[in-house]
């Protein structure tokens, strides 16, 4: 099992664009979510190499479960004046970003870094959530990866 992780604003992956190109149609990555995903496989590459033990993490070619625990920042209106939470605040995060838009980040930024798991095809258990952060959960992602 990994667990780490990931300090930032969590982006979503956004949708390919199309294009024609004289007169051939094609499609691109618009790239908004790189930075956010240059994050995750910095600290993915870090938790696998564990610099505490003599070995690193061993790549993982069978199945994967995997948990996502999304921390967004909370909107200022969520607040007294005097920075206390109001009690009519939500624990949950229910605007865009879309949760499986989330995931489809992290999963596509873990497989490019190539020393946790082979491809995101392997993920067969998984399960997310998206919430607000608060005094107690910085903004990020927390993500663990468990080999069944």
């Amino acid at each position: 099992m990994i667990t780490f992780f990931v300090h930032g604003v969590p982006i979503a992956q956004p949708r390919v664009k199309a294009c024609i190109r004289g007169k051939h149609a094609g499609v691109y990555d618009p790239g908004t979510a790189n930075a956010w995903k240059n994050q995750v496989m910095s600290a993915g590459t870090t938790a696998a190499y564990r610099p505490d033990q003599a070995t690193k993490f061993e790549i993982i070619t069978g199945p994967v479960g995997l948990t996502l625990h999304f921390f967004l920042p909370r909107p200022k209106h969520h607040s007294r004046s005097n920075g206390e939470l109001k009690p009519t605040a939500p624990k949950w995060h229910t605007s865009k970003p879309d949760l499986d838009n989330l995931v489809k980040a992290v999963k596509d930024a873990i497989t490019q870094i190539g020393v946790i798991w082979v491809d995101d095809s392997q993920v067969v258990i998984s399960w997310s959530e998206k919430i607000y952060a608060d005094q107690n959960h910085q903004v990020g992602v927390r993500i663990t990866i468990e080999k069944l």
